[in-house]
């Protein structure tokens, strides 16, 4: 379904504070986990870029490995919701790449 959210970010634009979502008809149970409050829970610190100013914010194909060079970037997949996990991360790299807000936060990260 349409995901409709709001991503908080830090005051210094490299982190998250928090991720929610006010519209969506995901699946009770498995999409719909997005509104379970330990998942949103593992959004805040994530990073939003690595540091040559990539997008990486997204979600894991399963569990994050707290080894991984990723698991600075990501929250565990949702199990059984694929396509809500790929949503997720689609819509985050739309809204902070160049068709949405990246090029306002690039400018706001240079001040």
């Amino acid at each position: 379904s349409m995901l409709y959210g709001y991503l908080g970010v830090s005051a210094d634009l490299k982190t998250v504070v928090g991720l929610t979502f006010y519209e969506h008809t995901e699946t009770p149970g498995l999409g719909a986990l997005i509104d379970a409050p330990s998942w949103r829970r593992q959004w805040y610190g994530k990073r939003i870029w690595d540091q040559t100013g990539t997008q990486r914010l997204g979600i894991a194909t399963g569990p994050v490995d707290p080894a991984s060079p990723d698991a600075a970037y990501q929250v565990d997949g949702l199990p059984g919701a694929p396509w809500t996990s790929h949503g997720v991360t689609n819509l985050l790299r739309y809204w902070l790449g160049d068709h949405g807000f990246g090029p306002f936060l690039r400018k706001l990260r240079a001040r």
